[in-house]
């Protein structure tokens, strides 16, 4: 979803909850004004401006208790938003550590997300990473974080021994000859 749908829903949402809330207020405040009607009549006591003081004091709590609950519910569908994003994101990066076949995905991802998570947006269902004045995929910015010093400790070892080691094997010099014991063993050990 784009940012325009995303408001969009959002300020339908809003506009449904505020015409229900006022629907509500209004039948609610309907039945409170023929009850204190019919007090006011019942006591017919000298004391009238007291119980007007009161009602509008009551409307105007009742009002802010609206405002405020009307404001929660805002930053309830922002924090929902962000959750939503976050969530996404996360799944992003999880899907790429997935197919980078990388050690540790889960710890890669925690390390990779604690660098990167603000910078990481998303735009037509593809994920970007914002480097300052460059962007680059998220793959791409996945593939240069291992290549880094901190991601080489993500990286699998090659299945040579060594920096510059090559592997080798021991071979008997006559394919028809079987293998002494001494041989066998050296073999054992050195693979």
């Amino acid at each position: 979803m784009t940012e325009q749908e995303i408001q969009a829903l959002i300020d339908a949402s809003l506009n449904s909850f505020k015409t229900e809330i006022s629907s509500e207020f209004t039948k609610a405040n309907q039945g409170l004004a023929a009850s204190v009607t019919k007090e006011i009549k019942k006591l017919q006591a000298p004391q009238p401006t007291a119980n007007e003081s009161v009602e509008p004091s009551t409307d105007k709590l009742t009002l802010r208790a609206l405002e405020q609950q009307l404001t929660d519910l805002k930053t309830q569908l922002a924090d929902k938003d962000k959750e939503t994003i976050t969530a996404k994101r996360s799944s992003a990066v999880s899907q790429v550590i997935a197919n980078s076949k990388a050690l540790s995905p889960a710890t890669l991802q925690k390390v990779f997300l604690l660098d990167n998570a603000e910078r990481i947006i998303e735009e037509n269902g593809k994920w970007f990473v914002n480097q300052g004045d460059t962007v680059s995929t998220l793959e791409e910015a996945l593939t240069s974080y291992l290549s880094s010093e901190d991601g080489k400790a993500f990286v699998p070892a090659s299945g040579v021994r060594g920096s510059d080691a090559q592997e080798t094997k021991v071979t008997p010099v006559d394919p028809n000859q079987k293998l002494k014991a001494a041989d066998a063993l050296f073999e054992s050990f050195s693979v």
